[in-house]
């Protein structure tokens, strides 16, 4: 199966489930302080457009925007981009699979990509990686959550199955797709899957 297939059932499954998710997660308050700070401290350092690569519902969208900054989300689940528009005014929201934006090269100044890849198999990654570069900026950022494992394995997400990455191994694909790792966490919580980011810049 070609990684476009893959991507189109992934997102076929959220279509399903959409409004369970977004009762769930559709909006900022709903996410552990932990993240609001963090995205909220990268956002700061941004002095330009901002891609929400992988939207959902378009909360973390609307939550950059708030940062009087230019924010772009697109996602692949239709009733997630309905509600976003619906909902949240400043954002442009658009129909788009990650490994194939409809952007102009080096055209944001940053990019968040918050669990929107962990459904991508490890051989879908590369490609998906090399698009969040082509469309930053040299020196553009890129925050990018996952699930932290010990080792890469795939698991039974609620939705599609979903990928534990270890931080190290993530990070060097990162690194193979032209970028510099600034800096990563994992954080554990009772009754939850590991949490990871990694902050990194587009090597000029």
């Amino acid at each position: 199966m070609e990684a476009s297939q893959r991507s189109g059932q992934t997102a076929a499954r959220y279509s399903q489930v959409a409004e369970a998710y977004i009762d769930l997660f559709g909006s900022p308050e709903q996410a552990v302080a932990e993240d609001r700070e963090l995205i909220a401290a990268w956002a700061a350092q941004l002095h330009g457009p901002v891609l929400d690569a992988g939207c959902g519902p378009g909360h973390w969208t609307q939550f950059i925007a708030d940062g009087n900054r230019p924010a772009t989300g697109v996602d692949l689940v239709p009733e997630f981009l309905d509600f976003a528009r619906r909902t949240f005014q400043q954002p442009d929201f658009l129909h788009a699979d990650l490994a194939h934006l409809p952007f102009d090269d080096e055209q944001f100044s940053g990019v968040l990509a918050w669990y929107s890849v962990i459904h991508a198999a490890p051989a879908d990654l590369p490609p998906i990686l090399d698009e969040l570069a082509r469309v930053l900026q040299p020196g553009g950022k890129l925050l990018l959550g996952f699930f932290a494992g010990d080792q890469l394995e795939v698991f039974g997400h609620q939705v599609a199955p979903a990928w534990y990455w270890p931080p190290v191994e993530l990070g060097e694909i990162l690194e193979q797709s032209g970028f510099g790792v600034l800096e990563g966490a994992t954080r554990t919580r009772p009754a939850a899957r590991t949490h990871g980011h990694l902050s990194a810049h587009k090597r000029a």
